[in-house]
């Protein structure tokens, strides 16, 4: 674990094994690393996917991440509710750190039990006053806006036991926060921990109270360090570091992208923010950081200001840092300034509580890179660095950092708040063994290895594949069979399985890159096994690289078998795959005069707050109620009835607990190839109850809080067939059509009846329809919401069979028959390959739905129809 120039009586550091994190401009950690080196600086922009907060006209502009209302909240089993009343901020910070655990080759899921520490630096909430603002802020708001909740909630979902805070220290906070997390490591009260800060800016009034008056810049360009300064640039940011003892991070075998050697906060006491006693502070709180360290601040080639962006504010923090250094350099003659200065708000504004964290992993990528990023857009440096011998330089563009001859590259953080906070974190970098360098570790002979991926759409497997490619090319040819089994043992051990699967079946890394520039052209190459993954999936059919990565890349949970030579096998810090997120954007529904909904129908309506998709999976395991049947069909065929015709075969919360548990007993039998699914009495199904209507229209659930509803005929690893022998309309419809094969009766009649109440339609119809009824009779039944019999949608050119009433379920059970005789393996994936394309397609789909029903909701016309209707049937 030694490291040269950890000096005498230092402690241990603590390593930065893995990072995340998204800025203004930058979606990722490469893509910042790609923004620094080129010298890029954002320009401050408000996208155009946020709702309208009103406020001030004269109000700065604000560097913003686009897509912040974007989250995953299926991926962490919350519901839409939910998650449509958290803050932003929680979101980010949980898809961030889950990145970061990622990224340092650990699967998230194996933390739990743990000791892991949590800590996040926060300070504004917006999201509370917007919905409190539009009257939309519910019971779910009160955890979903505490600023505690931001790190709480990582720790809860993580399921870990270790310190779980939220510090607000203003721009220092992020700091502060790592000050924290070191400290909570080195003292035993935890064994790794998560650090960051997070940033968000949704009121113009909150850019307003964050600028002190006089510091919004007016040119609208945050100039640091630069003669030509006027002030600074509110922004955003979100940033995570996974952290851990170096001696722990080796005995795992993790990524080391730097050291954090020691971390020093403290106040400037009672002065002005940039007065003679504040300076001296600062110099003296540099000094105090670097002595608790071992290390001193002359050993810096790097050093990340707090930056104001005033002339005034500049020259201050840089005359305190000449009195840190003073007493190191007295008596000595003057050399080439060897001290680079600059500032990450330069190039993406003032993150405020997250620009600690920000610069830090700027500071990172300057040691991992061994690159001096440079000030973007500088044209006179500040005057306050024309001192003679003084060890500071800036630069605009970024340059080589050679490596010192005494030791390894340092770099230094400071954070200043307008409150008086102020902190200094020192980094190193790690010149030690690094996963894949080639270090002792035995023989890797050449073998056939499964290269996993998986990510939450399509669209992402190949993002994350494309990444793959880069990352290998950046490697050049280093590495060879040690690197590949790496890569392969990093994928297969850490990370989550998501839904949609790319195996790649490589024995060398060559062959690796040609398999991974086959991918985005959907190449026919047998080494290259695509598949989604459904609940069930048989297990492989053999021992052997191909039959275990076929298998998985279905859905199985597959026992790889573990070489010899991967006891050796070191993490990596590979590209994680995106979150597939859909926009959690509260629902704006104007109030209007409509009369209050009446007393529910007789058929239970589901829960106004549902609980997220793992509570429905378990409660549909304790199922046992009788409005669901699951029966033999024969020769292989499984039978599901339902059976609620007192209701119509409503979608009550029995009705649909009973479908649930039905099509999961399914996929845990083995003995089952095939799934018919048929309606008892004179309904198929005929969608949701009037009271769960009126409650999707008042905004108390969503449709979506029931996503198995219409997803799981496509999700089921089955061929499921539709004997639609009765009546069904809305979403009863469009769910019996997610089926494989329909089969539909001639007396029977079908509607998709959503207009019938002015409502747009959801469920996914608009995909679905056209698809299975074509574009022209698809529009025409949404549009006017009639019903059609079987017999006349026939006539239309259904490509379905239409059959009498009394034949319809034969019919289909004989057609579940004839498939069951086919090799099942065969059957799962051809299911998997028609589903896929789907549900790759419906997130978008349920997006656009419901952007357009929510504008519905606030007509007073749709509120009223709807209130009728569950009055007349109440």
């Amino acid at each position: 674990m030694s490291q040269a120039g950890l000096g005498r009586g230092a402690v241990e550091p603590v390593a930065v094994v893995g990072m995340s994190g998204v800025f203004p401009g930058a979606d990722g950690i490469e893509a910042l690393r790609d923004l620094l080196e080129q010298g890029r600086r954002v320009a401050p922009e408000r996208p155009a996917d946020r709702p309208s907060e009103g406020g001030s006209a004269t109000a700065p502009p604000v560097c913003c991440i686009p897509g912040v209302g974007r989250f995953d909240a299926a991926f962490f089993g919350i519901a839409p509710i939910d998650a449509e009343q958290m803050d932003p901020q929680q979101r980010l910070f949980l898809e961030q750190a889950w990145s970061a655990v990622e990224d340092a080759g650990q699967r998230p899921g194996g933390l739990a039990g743990g000791r892991l520490g949590v800590f996040v630096g926060a300070q504004y909430g917006d999201y509370a006053r917007l919905l409190a603002a539009a009257g939309e802020l519910r019971a779910q708001g009160a955890t979903g806006n505490a600023l505690a909740m931001i790190a709480n909630r990582v720790s809860y979902l993580l399921g870990v036991h270790g310190p779980s805070e939220t510090v607000s220290s203003g721009e220092a906070s992020s700091l502060v926060a790592l000050h924290r997390a070191v400290a909570a490591i080195r003292s035993g009260q935890c064994d790794a921990a998560l650090c960051g800060g997070v940033n968000v800016l949704l009121r113009p009034e909150t850019a307003v109270r964050m600028l002190e008056p006089g510091d919004a810049s007016p040119s609208g360009q945050c100039r640091v360090l630069d003669a030509a300064a006027d002030g600074r640039v509110a922004g955003e940011g979100c940033g995570v570091l996974f952290l851990k003892p170096l001696g722990a991070a080796l005995a795992d075998r993790n990524p080391v992208h730097a050291l954090i050697r020691g971390v020093g906060v403290g106040h400037r006491g009672g002065g002005a923010q940039w007065d003679a006693s504040a300076i001296e502070a600062l110099a003296d709180l540099l000094l105090h950081a670097h002595t608790a360290a071992g290390t001193a601040p002359r050993s810096l080639g790097l050093l990340e200001t707090s930056g104001s962006a005033t002339l005034a504010g500049d020259a201050a923090e840089v005359a305190a840092l000449h009195r840190a250094f003073t007493p190191q350099t007295a008596g000595v003659a003057p050399t080439e300034p060897d001290c680079t200065l600059g500032s990450v708000k330069a190039a993406i504004g003032d993150a405020g509580p997250a620009a600690g964290i920000a610069a830090i992993i700027k500071a990172v990528l300057a040691l991992r890179e061994g690159r001096r990023y440079g000030v973007p857009g500088l044209d006179r440096p500040n005057p306050g660095l024309a001192r003679d011998g003084g060890p500071f330089v800036v630069h605009r563009d970024s340059r080589p950092w050679p490596r010192p001859a005494g030791g390894p590259r340092r770099a230094g953080v400071t954070a200043v708040s307008a409150a008086g906070t102020m902190a200094h974190a020192i980094l190193e970098e790690w010149t030690g063994p690094v996963a894949g360098d080639g270090v002792p570790g035995g023989s890797v002979p050449p073998r056939t290895r499964p290269v996993l991926l998986s990510a939450g759409s399509e669209a992402g497997l190949d993002a994350v594949a494309a990444a793959l490619r880069g990352w290998l090319l950046r490697q050049g040819d280093a590495g060879g069979d040690r690197l590949l089994r790496d890569i392969a043992h990093t994928l297969r051990t850490g990370r989550t399985d998501r839904p949609f699967r790319l195996a790649l079946l490589a024995s060398s890394l060559g062959e690796l890159a040609v398999l991974l520039d086959a991918v985005p052209a959907r190449s026919a190459d047998p080494r290259i096994l695509r598949g989604h993954a459904a609940a069930g999936s048989s297990g492989p059919s053999g021992s052997g690289p191909e039959e275990l990565a076929r298998a998985w890349v279905a859905g199985a949970v597959v026992a790889w078998p573990v070489p010899e030579e991967d006891g050796a096998a070191r993490r990596l810090s590979l590209p994680v795959p995106p979150f597939a997120g859909r926009s959690h954007w509260y629902r704006k529904v104007e109030p209007s005069a409509a009369p209050s909904p009446a007393a529910p129908s007789p058929a239970a309506p589901l829960h106004a707050a549902p609980p997220p998709a793992a509570d429905w999976a378990e409660r549909a395991r304790r199922w046992r109620g009788e409005t669901v049947a699951l029966e033999s069909g024969g020769e292989g065929v499984a039978l599901v009835v339902l059976k609620d015709a007192r209701n119509r075969n409503m979608f009550t919360e029995d009705l649909s607990l009973g479908i649930l548990a039905a099509f999961q007993a399914i996929a845990a039998d083995p003995s089952f190839r095939v799934a018919v699914i048929t309606g008892e009495g004179p309904a198929f199904a005929m969608g949701g109850s009037p009271q769960a209507l009126s409650d999707i229209v008042e905004g108390r659930m969503s449709y979506t809080d029931f996503p198995f509803l219409y997803e799981c005929l496509l999700r089921c690893p089955l061929p499921v067939v539709a004997a639609m022998q009765g009546n069904a309309s809305g979403a009863g419809f469009v769910f019996g059509l997610y089926a494989d094969i329909v089969v539909l009766a001639e007396e029977a009649t079908y509607a998709a009846n959503f207009m019938t109440f002015g409502l747009t339609p959801g469920f996914g119809a608009t995909m679905l329809l056209p698809e299975k009824l074509g574009h022209g009779l698809a529009a025409e039944m949404m549009l006017t919401g009639g019903a059609y019999s079987g017999a006349a949608l026939r006539e239309r050119g259904v490509p379905f069979p239409v059959v009498p009433r009394a034949r319809v379920l034969d019919h289909a059970l004989s057609t579940a028959r004839g498939l069951a005789a086919l090799p099942a393996g065969s059957l799962r994936l051809m299911k998997s390959s028609l589903a896929g394309d789907l549900l790759n397609r419906l997130p978008a789909a349920v997006d656009a739905e419901l952007s357009v029903q929510r504008k519905t909701y606030a007509f007073p016309e749709v509120r009223e129809r709807v209130s009728r209707l569950v009055t007349r049937l109440s």
